[in-house]
């Protein structure tokens, strides 16, 4: 059961974080001729992908959940936020 909540956890997380920090690093919709992109959002993901290569290791297990934690209420706040105006 400890093991299944860790991949739902992961399941989940990684999916929220994946797909946001891909939209929010994308150019968006803009009326100029040229696109930008917001690269500073794929370290975001790279945090991710740190707390999740932690949680293989017994020792940084929980560490790694933390790390994981991060990104997924960054998102989570400023998606929140974005609903309240």
């Amino acid at each position: 059961m400890k093991k299944f909540m860790l991949i739902a956890w992961n399941v989940v997380t990684g999916l929220f974080v994946l797909s946001l920090t891909l939209w929010l690093a994308g150019p968006g919709i803009s009326e100029a001729e040229t696109t930008q992109y917001n690269l500073w959002y794929l370290l975001i993901l790279a945090i991710w992908f740190i707390g999740l290569s932690l949680q293989f290791k017994n020792k940084f297990k929980t560490m790694g959940v933390i790390i994981t934690l991060f990104p997924f209420m960054f998102y989570l706040a400023i998606t929140f936020r974005a609903l309240a105006i």
